[in-house]
C-alpha cells in the first residue's frame, strides 16, 4: 500500500459511518480521492490535540489591545475554543493569518508526525505594520497542546 491506501473494507465501513452519520451521497463519496479517505481514516487522532497561537510581538498597534502571551485556543479540527482563549476579541485579519497554520497541523497530526515540529511556526496577522501601510501586526506562535 502506498502512504495514501487504505483497505476497500475500511473504506465500505466510513462510507456507512458518513452516509448514515453526516448525511453524505454515494454520488459525494464516488469523488474522494485516496487523500480524502486517508484524512477521514485519521481524522480521529486530531481530537488529542488542541492548536494554541500565542502573542509573541505587536509591531505597531491593533486596536483590540492584545498582550505578549494572549492566546487563540483551537480545536485540533481548527475550531475556535473562545472559553480557552485569552486573545480580547475576534479579529478576522489574525483568523485570516492563522489559517495557514491551522493547515499544517492538521497535515502534521493526520500524517502521524509531531505538530510542533513544523518548521514555520510563527503566523502574523494580515494586518500590515506601521511604516508598511497597516496600522500593526501581531504576531503568533503556533503550538499544540496534546490533549
Amino acid at each position: 500500500m502506498t502512504q495514501y491506501e487504505i483497505s476497500a473494507e475500511r473504506i465500505g465501513s466510513l462510507r456507512k459511518k458518513l452516509k448514515e452519520n453526516i448525511g453524505w451521497t454515494d454520488e459525494e463519496l464516488d469523488t474522494l480521492t485516496p487523500k480524502h479517505w486517508m484524512l477521514i481514516d485519521n481524522e480521529h487522532r486530531l481530537r488529542h490535540y488542541k492548536m494554541i497561537a500565542e502573542v509573541v510581538k505587536i509591531d505597531g498597534h491593533c486596536e483590540l489591545n492584545p498582550k505578549i502571551g494572549d492566546k487563540f485556543v483551537f480545536s485540533g479540527t481548527g475550531i475556535l475554543r473562545p472559553e480557552e482563549s485569552t486573545f480580547p476579541g475576534l479579529c478576522l485579519p489574525a483568523l485570516a493569518g492563522l489559517y495557514p497554520s491551522s493547515l499544517m497541523v492538521i497535515d502534521r497530526v493526520i500524517a502521524g508526525l509531531d505538530p510542533d515540529d513544523m518548521l514555520r511556526d510563527h503566523a502574523g496577522c494580515m494586518d500590515l505594520a506601521l511604516g508598511s501601510g497597516g496600522l500593526g501586526q501581531v504576531i503568533f506562535r503556533v503550538y499544540c497542546e496534546k490533549i
